[in-house]
């Protein structure tokens, strides 16, 4: 973690200072992605041997943590108004907290902002930057023209965040190392520097690359900045009081496999290991007791240099291919014929790979697939006790994500309170991290039945677990509530025409009391009736779909 004052961070000097401790970091999290992708170059692929054997649990483990906590996009809900704590924060906090109204704006902002950026691709995206390469990075936008906000990962690879020394620490910096190579070819590395002043940009110095590294430039440039500031490119501030960017760091500093690469390479040479030996045997030495070869082994050429003698690889060649063979049957010799292998207890190897992989599991939290564990999960219940560790692992580092989530919104609203004139306030904003775990819906769509009636609709909704926009279907369902009123209401006057028809035909008595019990409800109860019964018959037809599954 990198801290500085903001006085420093002005100077061009710190610039060249940063670059040095910025660039082992990131030279250890390049190493650490390596890793975790397991590519090997055009030369390595080429001199590739087949008893170079690697496993890639980095990946592995990466994949399924990411997958895991990553996997569903975050849920944005705004507390709603509640008139008491208004009147207490106002009067202890003088300010006031969002009303119904703001409450609604608000969410439709949350809802157009992530849909217009991917918001579930970019937080996976994010979460595999945390455990991979041990920080994730996110820089707002806003588009001039149209007004929107966008929101862009910033490669770990290339960033690392600047902190001051408050308690507690504020972001003061986004620094990132851009390496290019220029129109005639040449290297160069380039600084963006984003700051609550705007953006920054710093470029090497084509004498300063040439030595870069050596002896010489220590002597030539020690106390001159590495990097020169191209004042033109610098962008004003665009933000107001604050950096338009959210940092999440992991406090130890470690990727999700880092503790157990040791453990995989004993694994690897485990299987390694296993692998030579079938191979020993499978190309094993056949030894012959009792025969003598009629050829010598080693004879010389003309050269007078030592050689193998043609003679005898052709004579063991007919020893390994002659379908029988006789040796000598004297008493005086003891002859036998075998393969020279290698004995290996099997139970014992697979017992040691099973153990490293239990190990390996368990030291980085990751649930093993192959455990029989997962073939007898047969429900959700189970399937989360399977990945309890897990959840204990992503409790340390969630407070984070949440945090980061809540400052991405907080800066995002008070640009609109600027430049519209609007009071929201972000701290009603609730943040929810799903996990990403296989659901029974049939399970899900009985258990939200069960709460309709003691939840609002809209929570219902997101119950059921089936992907649906809340505020989208209840706008239908109004819009469906709509039309069958008005259904109703043409099926009532057709029902009273009919009725006063028949009352001239039927008898006048039984007519006259029918017509009482009709005409003793107004229109709005008859609707109202009409309605509550084809609302009967739509439960009664989702009770029907439930049943079935």
């Amino acid at each position: 973690m990198l801290r500085y004052s903001k006085e420093r961070l002005a100077e061009e000097r710190s610039i060249t200072d940063i670059y040095f401790k910025a660039q082992k970091e990131l030279d250890v999290r390049k190493e650490l992605y390596e890793k975790f992708r397991r590519k090997l170059t055009d030369e390595e692929l080429a001199s590739l041997d087949d008893e170079d054997i690697k496993v890639p649990l980095e990946r592995y483990i990466s994949i399924m943590s990411a997958g895991y906590f990553g996997g569903k996009a975050p849920t944005y809900k705004v507390k709603a108004f509640n008139e008491d704590k208004d009147k207490i924060i106002k009067e202890l906090f003088n300010h006031a907290t969002n009303d119904e109204q703001e409450i609604k704006e608000i969410e439709l902002i949350i809802e157009h902002i992530t849909d217009y950026n991917k918001d579930g691709s970019h937080f996976l995206h994010m979460v595999f930057d945390y455990l991979i390469k041990r920080a994730c990075y996110e820089i707002y936008y806003k588009d001039k023209t149209t007004g929107e906000i966008t929101i862009a990962r910033s490669d770990a690879l290339e960033t690392v965040a600047i902190w001051d020394y408050s308690l507690p620490k504020n972001l003061i910096g986004i620094y990132r190392i851009i390496s290019t190579y220029m129109a005639n070819g040449e290297y160069q590395q380039m600084i963006e520097l984003t700051t609550e002043e705007g953006k920054r940009y710093y470029y090497d110095t084509p004498e300063k690359r040439a030595i870069f590294g050596k002896p010489a430039y220590e002597q030539k440039f020690k106390n001159e900045p590495l990097f020169k500031e191209n004042k033109e490119e610098k962008q004003p501030r665009m933000w107001d009081n604050d950096i338009p960017a959210t940092a999440i760091e992991n406090c130890d500093g470690i990727a999700i496999f880092e503790p157990v690469i040791s453990l995989i390479k004993a694994y690897e040479r485990c299987i390694q290991n296993s692998r030579n030996v079938f191979k020993y045997n499978d190309e094993a030495i056949l030894k012959v007791k009792g025969y003598t070869p009629e050829n010598p082994l080693i004879i010389q050429n003309e050269k007078g240099e030592d050689i193998v003698n043609p003679a005898r690889q052709k004579e063991d060649e007919y020893v390994l291919t002659s379908r029988v063979r006789y040796l000598d049957g004297s008493r005086e010799i003891d002859s036998d014929i075998a393969w020279v292998e290698k004995n290996v207890n099997d139970t014992a190897l697979q017992n040691h790979k099973k153990t490293l992989m239990d190990i390996i599991c368990l030291c980085s939290f990751c649930p093993n697939m192959t455990d029989l564990g997962f073939t007898s999960a047969d429900n959700n219940s189970a399937l989360e006790k399977k990945f309890f560790s897990l959840q204990q692992y992503i409790a340390t580092f969630e407070g984070d994500f949440i945090e980061g989530l809540t400052r991405r919104w907080r800066i995002i609203l008070e640009k609109f309170n600027k430049e519209k004139g609007k009071s929201y306030d972000f701290r009603d904003i609730e943040v929810k991290l799903n996990r990403n775990l296989p659901s029974d819906k049939a399970t899900d769509i009985a258990n939200a039945l069960k709460v309709r009636g003691l939840l609002p609709d809209e929570t219902v909704i997101n119950l059921l677990n089936l992907d649906l926009d809340a505020t989208s279907e209840l706008a239908k369902m109004d819009l469906q509530n709509e039309e069958n009123i008005q259904k109703n209401l043409e099926q009532m006057q057709m029902m009273g025409q009919t009725r006063v028809d028949k009352s001239t035909n039927d008898n006048a008595n039984t007519d006259k009391k029918d017509n009482n019990k009709i005409t003793d409800l107004t229109d709005t109860q008859k609707v109202q009736k009409l309605t509550a019964d084809n609302k009967k018959e739509q439960e009664k037809s989702v009770n029907k779909q439930i049943n079935k599954k």
